[in-house]
């Protein structure tokens, strides 16, 4: 099973007789739109982030370029963490809660035995790399419901698929950034106070040339006791690819040796 097929099981069609308002990609009204907070990017930090702005009031423009908001919990089919103390300690109030939701959508939707619906720290997947394996769909479907009541209320406004093009800056100022769908025409001018980079690969910082670091920064820099004490900007965590692996019985499924 490749992963393309993999991903194609966890698929968002049976949800969207649970949120058909929400599973359906939302398209502005308008070519412009005003707003106190642009975030670029609806993966886990982005989420996080609107809800954050929601909370205290402020309108909010959140754009993912992808089918699936939740970024590695969805489209890249990877575990929430490999915390092995997360249930005591180590975590936000509003990520607690992310995973509390999902253990509960299982409780509501799938047919559970009597122990998996009793135990109050249920691994639905029953994975060891995270003490909560669970299918991307279900994580789609719970941060959708976390954002159900600010998108309801106006607070939010999910903009998807939808990528970032262009910016309009002035001096170290973005004053705008252009979105626009994939495979259509449609475009939004968003203009805000605050611009967000929330993607994976910093995609708006090189749209509006916006100074950065990578790598390790040094103890000096942070005061954080475990940083190393000369920074290094190479210093990056590795890659990880997942793979979905099936074991069929007497079936040989060696394709032919790629050239080169």
């Amino acid at each position: 099973m490749n992963r393309r097929a993999f991903l194609s099981l966890s698929a968002i069609t049976p949800l969207v007789h649970t949120l058909p308002g929400l599973a359906q990609p939302q398209a502005p009204k308008k070519n412009e739109i005003q707003c106190d907070v642009v975030i670029v990017g609806g993966g886990v930090g982005g989420i996080a982030c609107a809800l954050a702005a929601a909370r205290k009031g402020l309108r909010v423009v959140l754009s993912e370029q992808y089918d699936w908001i939740g970024g590695q919990l969805t489209s890249q089919g990877v575990p929430p963490d490999e915390h092995p103390w997360i249930e005591e300690c180590g975590s936000t109030k509003t990520y607690r809660q992310f995973r509390q939701r999902v253990r509960d959508f299982y409780a509501r939707n799938y047919p559970l035995s009597d122990a998996a619906r009793n135990n109050a720290r249920l691994n639905p997947g029953n994975g060891n790399v995270s003490r909560l394996c669970h299918e991307p769909r279900v994580a789609v479907a719970v941060l959708l419901e976390m954002l159900a009541p600010h998108i309801s209320a106006g607070r939010v406004q999910l903009l998807q698929p939808y990528y970032p093009k262009f910016a309009e800056t002035n001096s170290d100022r973005v004053e705008s950034v252009e979105l626009w769908a994939k495979n259509s025409h449609d475009w939004a001018t968003v203009t805000a106070e605050y611009f967000v980079d929330a993607t994976e690969t910093g995609e708006l910082l090189a749209l509006t040339n916006t100074e950065f670091v990578t790598g390790a920064e040094a103890r000096i820099d942070t005061h954080e006791p475990h940083a190393p004490l000369v920074g290094n900007p190479a210093n990056h965590q590795a890659f990880t690819y997942c793979f979905a692996v099936d074991y069929q019985p007497g079936q040989d499924n060696r394709i032919d040796k790629p050239e080169d």
